[in-house]
């Protein structure tokens, strides 16, 4: 039984490796963008990029949102196990503190989030390149997301929809 599960164990290590390997992407070539990728999409599919704005100011909360123009992305990527290439200055440095990931609120015909309290989504990174990281987000509902770079206000969006 235990010779078992050590097979199986050394088995599922084995095809996550191989998983990790499928992706041959060429990084972006710009620090601030992204790619959805996947063992399908050949160079990857580049992400709308925005930079963003200030937007309503709450003052009983004094609560501040950023948002984005349009409130729909026209990259879409899947609901499990997305990955991204993601260019930043410096690999070297812990992904969390240069990047994260956010849900978006739509609202009228933009995309916005509480600047103070953003509602992030979890992701796994690891060096990818010389300059990136390839990012992995294991489960994200239905709606509108974007990589945030903390140190500009760039966004890069997606969506992540049913497919029929």
């Amino acid at each position: 039984m235990k010779s078992n599960l050590l097979i199986l164990s050394l088995l599922l290590f084995s095809v996550s490796l191989l998983n990790g390997q499928t992706i041959k992407v060429k990084e972006p070539e710009f620090s601030g963008t992204a790619i959805f990728v996947n063992d399908t999409i050949g160079d990857g599919i580049l992400l709308e990029q925005q930079t963003a704005t200030m937007g309503k100011v709450k003052l009983r909360s004094k609560e501040t949102s950023l948002e984005v123009n349009s409130c729909c992305s026209t990259v879409f990527a899947d609901s499990i196990n997305s990955q991204f290439i993601v260019r930043v200055s410096d690999n070297s440095i812990k992904p969390d503190d240069v990047i994260s990931v956010l849900k978006m609120n739509i609202e009228n015909s933009k995309r916005s989030w509480k600047f103070s309290k953003p509602e992030t989504v979890e992701f796994k990174a690891v060096k990818y390149g010389t300059s990136s990281y390839l990012l992995i987000v294991p489960k994200l509902p239905i709606g509108q997301y974007g990589i945030y770079f903390k140190n500009t206000y760039i966004v890069n969006l997606f969506g992540v929809k049913l497919i029929n």
